[in-house]
């Protein structure tokens, strides 16, 4: 918090509502039993920042920012208690509310609309604001009356037309989450009756002497003594538990948050649970952390520190102050007990604090665990926050979104109500002991294991491990009904993991100049309106539990390289939950747009890491229930082939469906995986007389004229065209025909293009037919050279089926047979790069699915990461079923920058693209 008192106008306009008074209260009183405790813990830490609070209001409509200033003034002048000077009194520590009439509290005015983000800017100046621990010593000596530090401050946020963020700040000293709902209240109360011109009617507010006096009744009284012994008797034996993360760290000045909403499936299902065990949904909470609080531990029951309002006494309600308490649940959890055993168990021991929250936590623990050091109860954090979420400013809804809620030791769990109705789950997280993604894939766990306990109510939670994302399992519907699990659609792949023999297109990217992190390929897919996260995370977490390739490991150990398939529960593509990313852009111009997908598809490639098996991202671009959306899928370049993609979009849809619960079982996908049986046969293959007879082919293919070093170029010229061919005749694929034939006329007169006798080509094939059902880089690439100025497409369709068994044998026996392994590559000094490749194309039986509008990924080419161009030119001819059973071909090229300028690079292309269309042409 700051030190000085939040900036004010020079002339504010004056309050649309009176300020009431503070009749009758006394000069100073004592502190609240929360006050107290706060005020000690940041006296023994005065730099210590995290006892600070935030939220915002956001209000997305239009908004008179005068009005709304004058009634958060009036508000905090009708709750002087919100602002005091401390006091040394016989009984301790005593505060005196200050008034400074001629400075109206009304929240200093921000406007972060010019920002890439705009409210990103404004929550960064916020949370730098929260980092700022107080300045107790002005609390108790000022330098003059009315300058004490204000524990309650707020700034008014323009962040763009019609959209205001009221953004509050507050110390624990001055208020609780029950007087921040009560003030928040009032704020709207005032607001709406000034911008209609009728009166606010009397504050609602009641002084804090109201609690002091009502504490200090307690506190004598022999029901605190009864509670205490209740406390004492209700956890006698409890153990102090173990650290979730196995060790402990003193908390930050701020927490780590992640933030996951339930969609309406999910909060349906934990709602009709709660229902039918006669329970909350916040029990149902409650329950579920202690099942997972013990799967983290390992104990038998869970010690959870739960927030109670302590504000039974009459009057209490209504006061804007701190008087919040935690107290310990313990509740039972192994893993033979149900979800319907601990609904129960977290009812009974709800009921039980409910009854006696009075008593101070921190009394408590002192009397429980005697040795206990700690400043309050042990045990994860749980606050169940009942306080509305939206409210309405003269018409304007209000959502009400925390920022920082106080210290956190380990982890804490908060749940609210979205205005939607839908459960809202913050995790916030001590970073000492949780990285980011750690948290990520720690909400998004919590979050499905919530929802798998609510629809298996009936099942032992032990069995329900597999609605967690870092599970290798089954994860259920959104739509299933409770006691309803929707098992794993198909058989998957996942039984695959361990090393797996080095593909030929590993050996090719080893001896690839260029860092191998940096090789990568993305799609962009139209995808439908109106997706929603959780299907759409468990659809791809599937893919990667099917396809092994998306769980792929790379080591390089000393120039070695070696791969290994991960195993489900270990592979970050299927227990990452960063893995997804959702980008809402309803309403965001197509520019914009495409601005946004270029920046996460170089986040996602940035984000692979074969090392550590990172090897597959997804970005969902959310463009709201009406508008297709648009998803990005970004995998390295190991994992995936033309085919790949294909096979991802093919089963994408179903299971998607499936998972949504609006589709059958997609039975139909079959068995994928396949990868590592299909490597250890390319290894046989190598060795088997067939291929060994191949070797002189290759030999002497190899053993060409000296090879020709051509200048590595970063980048290239990129440019593309596009030609139509007829079906072609049985053999070589027409469009290899027809294109080399015209690469090597258009090289005749180049010298820059060939070796001086012929055109050195490098071929990258698509897989065989026989090649497994599975993601994976299974194609093919071998060389041939070319004879310059060919008379047509006649001997170029010649040599290319002359080549043995489509040039499969070649990486086989240079790569994967020992006795082979010191034969050369096939092409000496490389020369061109040939790639051809499928179109993706949309899926049968899945409308709304299918590859994104041409131009939209235009900027995708350049961010593939593609290695330096060691030869003159790459090119990708990348083949769409055409008429009549032709082709459609878009040729993607790549010049190098030392050899061509880009004007003639793009006139090569052309004339070489004209002639192709020309070959390929029926004679006649």
């Amino acid at each position: 918090m700051s030190a000085t008192p939040s900036p004010t106008p020079a002339a504010p306009a004056a309050p649309s509502v009176p300020a009431a008074p503070a009749a009758g209260a006394p000069d100073a009183v004592p502190l609240t039993a929360a006050q107290t405790e706060f005020l000690a813990a940041q006296s023994a830490a005065p730099g210590y920042a995290g006892h600070n609070v935030g939220q915002f209001v956001e209000l997305a409509g239009p908004v008179d920012t005068e009005a709304l200033r004058d009634a958060v003034a009036a508000a905090l002048d009708e709750a002087p208690w919100l602002r005091f000077r401390l006091t040394r009194g016989d009984d301790g520590p005593r505060q005196s509310p200050v008034r400074s009439p001629g400075r109206p509290r009304r929240p200093a005015l921000l406007d972060t609309s010019g920002a890439a983000d705009p409210v990103a800017a404004a929550l960064g100046l916020v949370r730098g604001q929260l980092a700022c621990p107080p300045r107790l010593d002005l609390l108790t000596d000022p330098p003059a009356p009315g300058d004490v530090p204000d524990l309650a401050g707020s700034v008014l946020v323009t962040v763009g037309p019609g959209h205001h963020l009221l953004v509050q700040f507050f110390h624990q000293l001055a208020v609780d989450g029950h007087g921040l709902a009560l003030l928040n209240h009032r704020i709207a109360e005032l607001y709406t009756a000034a911008v209609r011109g009728r009166p606010a009617g009397p504050s609602p507010f009641a002084p804090v002497t109201a609690l002091v006096e009502a504490e200090s009744a307690y506190a004598a009284s022999a029901e605190r003594r009864s509670d205490l012994a209740a406390w004492t008797r209700r956890l006698a034996g409890a153990a102090l538990p173990a650290p979730l993360r196995g060790r402990s760290a003193p908390p930050a000045d701020t927490a780590l948050r992640r933030t996951v909403l339930l969609d309406a499936a999910d909060t349906a299902a934990v709602e009709a649970a709660a229902r039918s065990a006669g329970v909350t949904w916040g029990e149902a909470v409650l329950a579920a952390t202690a099942a997972h609080t013990t799967a983290r531990t390992g104990a038998a029951e869970a010690l959870l520190a739960v927030y109670a309002a302590a504000r039974t006494a009459p009057g209490t309600l209504r006061v804007p102050a701190a008087a919040v308490n935690i107290l310990p649940v313990r509740i039972a959890a192994g893993p033979a007990d149900t979800f319907r055993d601990l609904l129960a168990r977290a009812a009974a021991e709800t009921a039980f604090l409910r009854r006696h929250q009075r008593v101070r936590g921190t009394e408590v623990a002192r009397a429980v665990w005697p040795g206990h050091a700690g400043a309050r109860v042990p045990g994860p954090l749980v606050n169940l926050r009942p306080f509305e979420t939206e409210l309405d400013f003269a018409g304007v809804p209000g959502r009400v979104v925390s920022l920082a809620s106080g210290p956190v030791d380990d982890l804490a769990v908060s749940a609210s109500r979205s205005p939607e109705g839908l459960l809202r789950l913050d995790l916030d997280a001590n970073p000492a002991l949780y990285e980011p993604a750690e948290l990520e894939s720690e909400a998004a766990g919590f979050a499905a294991l919530l929802a798998g306990l609510a629809r298996r109510p009936r099942t032992p939670v032990g069995r329900i491990a597999a609605v967690r994302p870092d599970a290798d399992g089954p994860a259920p519907s959104d739509a299933a009904p409770p006691d309803a699990v929707r098992p794993a659609p198909v058989p998957a792949g996942d039984h695959e993991a361990g090393p797996l023999t080095l593909l030929p297109a590993a050996h090719r990217l080893r001896e690839a100049p260029g860092p191998a992190e940096g090789a990568h390929e993305h799609v962009l897919l139209e995808v439908p309106a109106g997706l929603r996260t959780a299907p759409l995370r468990r659809a791809l977490t599937t893919l990667a539990r099917r396809h092994p390739a998306l769980r792929l490991a790379l080591h390089r150990a000393h120039g070695v390289w070696s791969q290994e398939v991960r195993a489900a529960a270990e592979a970050p593509a299927v227990t990452d939950a960063t893995t997804l990313r959702r980008h809402p852009v309803a309403g965001l111009a197509p520019g914009a747009r495409d601005l946004l997908v270029t920046a996460a598809a170089r986040a996602a490639g940035d984000a692979l890491d074969p090392a550590t098996a990172s090897v597959f991202r997804a970005a969902w671009f959310d463009a709201g229930p009406a508008q297709p959306g648009r998803l990005l899928l970004t995998a390295h370049a190991l994992c995936v082939d033309d085919v790949s993609w294909q096979l991802l979009l093919a089963e994408l849809p179903a299971l998607y469906d499936w998972f949504a619960g609006s589709g059958a079982a997609p039975d139909a996908l079959g068995r994928a995986g396949g990868l590592t049986a299909w490597a250890s046969g390319l290894a046989t293959m190598a060795q088997s007389p067939a291929r060994v007879r191949e070797l002189p082919y290759w030999t002497e293919l190899a053993d060409g004229p000296a090879a020709r070093a051509w200048p590595a170029a970063e980048g290239g010229h990129r440019t593309a065209t596009r030609f139509e061919l007829p079906a072609g005749p049985p053999g070589p694929h027409p469009v290899d025909v027809a294109l080399l034939a015209a690469l090597a006329r258009t090289a005749a007169g180049r010298p820059r293009l060939h070796d001086g006798a012929r055109l050195p080509v490098e071929l990258e094939l698509p897989r065989p037919g026989t090649a497994p059902r599975t993601a994976g880089r299974l194609s093919t690439v071998h060389g041939v050279r070319l004879p310059l100025d060919p008379d047509g497409p006649g001997p170029v369709r010649r040599l290319l089926a002359a080549v043995p068994d489509g040039g499969r044998g070649q990486e086989q026996l240079r790569h994967l047979n020992p006795q082979t392994s010191a034969l050369p590559a096939g092409t000496p000094g490389r020369g061109v790069a040939y790639r051809r490749r499928a179109a993706l194309h949309a899926p049968d039986r899945a409308p709304g699915w299918g590859p994104a509008p041409d131009g939209e990924w235009a900027a995708l080419g350049a961010l593939r990461g593609d290695p330096p161009l060691t030869g003159p030119v790459e090119l990708t001819a990348t083949v769409a079923a055409g008429p009549a059973g032709g082709h459609r071909v878009t040729v993607h090229w790549r010049w190098s920058t030392t050899l061509f300028d880009a004007s003639e690079a793009a006139g090569l292309a052309e004339a070489a693209t004209a002639l192709a269309a020309r070959f390929a042409a029926p004679a006649g």
